[in-house]
């Protein structure tokens, strides 16, 4: 019932964002970074320098305890799911490349929001040479007043 809920408002903010993106006020912002000053967008800068900067704290925070992370082919169905496979190897990916924003749209319905990226990759891991565009989405739903990640799809 819950996934139900949550693919309505997906769609709800699909088909209407141009009603939701702007708010109350009307603020200068690049095409390609949408509403990231906005309280969701600073919870996302914040998963993501958590991710490089390996604090596994601020990601358990951040992350539901459901949380839902698709990457490649694989999916992890849990922070504890996560937190024991794939958390440490992506803090280390991260860390060791330069990632750079290209793009960050976040669209907020009531206590649902979506925020879409896209990144360049830069670097070397592993001994292979990266050059490459990243893309996620986060889906996130506000709990008892913070913003929590319940969705996360990596590629």
């Amino acid at each position: 019932m819950l996934l139900k809920k949550i693919f309505t408002a997906i769609l709800l903010m699909a088909f209407s964002f141009s009603a939701f993106s702007h708010g109350d006020k009307k603020e200068e912002q690049s095409p390609l970074m949408v509403n990231t000053d906005t309280e969701v967008g600073k919870v996302v800068a914040q998963f993501h320098a958590a991710l490089q900067n390996s604090d596994v704290e601020t990601i358990k925070t951040i992350l539901a305890e459901d949380v839902l992370i698709f990457e490649g082919s694989g999916a992890e169905r849990s922070l504890e799911e996560y937190a024991s496979h794939h958390m440490k190897s992506d803090m280390k990916f991260l860390a060791s490349i330069d990632s750079k924003l290209i793009e960050r749209n976040i669209m907020i319905n009531g206590d649902i929001a979506i925020s879409s990226s896209r990144s360049k990759l830069t670097g070397s891991f592993k001994g292979k040479e990266l050059n490459k565009v990243s893309i996620e989405t986060l889906v996130l739903k506000k709990v008892r007043s913070a913003w929590k990640v319940i969705r996360v799809h990596w590629s």
